[in-house]
């Protein structure tokens, strides 16, 4: 059966990255587990929020990484989604930790690390998942495979991922250089063909964002049990439902 990754949360139910989008993935008994983002305020605090600035999804402006963790605290990032979310605070990374810790949900953690410019990102990451015991619940991805490459040379333990937007080229040796074990596709680009070579090399792979009917049925189509990330997950149950009672 296919693999619900709730995507920042269930963000189509509660603005994203949000203690209270986490709380209703968690609440979820099909939904397997919770997509994050992770980026370090001004004095070194792992924290959750998609966007490199907070203008987008806050009531503030600027850069994360220009903000203290006491400052991003200080910003309301649910009244952007609804008045009814107003209040909503930006998660440190620690929260979610103890929100998730002793359950079997998995957390995939997206590093949103850019030219190093989060000087100790993955050593801190490291250090808190090792201080919250949940290790084994974690997959590691990011768009930059060096971050990835560290991570692995830090915690070689550690399931890691490396996210392509595109078709990758070369893709078994970016797999071996960094030590991933796991390929983040997104969607639009994922083939059958694709799906057996990289299993057949030994790694796994997962789909982002489907949010969409066809997309979830033409991706259950290509394999059953791959995991999908997804901001609607009744969308994904809903179809895969119907397709299974089709088949029957």
């Amino acid at each position: 059966m296919v693999k619900c990754v709730a995507h920042r949360g269930w963000s189509g139910k509660a603005p994203e990255n949000t203690m209270a989008a986490f709380e209703i993935a968690l609440n979820e008994p099909k939904i397997d587990g919770i997509e994050l983002d992770v980026h370090l305020s001004k004095d070194g605090v792992p924290v959750v929020i998609h966007d490199h600035t907070v203008d987008r999804t806050t009531n503030g402006e600027g850069a994360v990484k220009n903000f203290t963790a006491e400052e991003l605290k200080e910003l309301d990032a649910g009244s952007w989604y609804h008045d009814s979310f107003a209040g909503e605070k930006i998660p440190f990374l620690e929260e979610v930790l103890q929100q998730v810790q002793g359950s079997n949900k998995q957390i995939t953690i997206e590093i949103k690390q850019r030219r190093n410019m989060y000087k100790g990102l993955e050593e801190k990451l490291i250090h808190m998942l090792r201080e919250y015991h949940v290790l084994d619940q974690v997959l590691i991805g990011s768009f930059d495979h060096t971050s990835v490459k560290k991570i692995n040379q830090i915690e070689p333990s550690v399931d890691t991922g490396l996210i392509f937007m595109s078709h990758p080229t070369l893709l078994l040796k970016q797999l071996s250089h960094t030590g991933a074990n796991h390929v983040m596709m997104h969607h639009e680009m994922v083939t059958k063909k694709l799906v057996e070579f990289i299993q057949n090399n030994n790694y796994s792979i997962g789909v982002w964002t489907v949010d969409k009917p066809a997309g979830v049925r033409r991706i259950y189509d290509i394999d059953p049990e791959l995991p999908i990330t997804t901001n609607r997950p009744d969308v994904l149950f809903q179809t895969i439902d119907a397709a299974v009672e089709t088949s029957s």
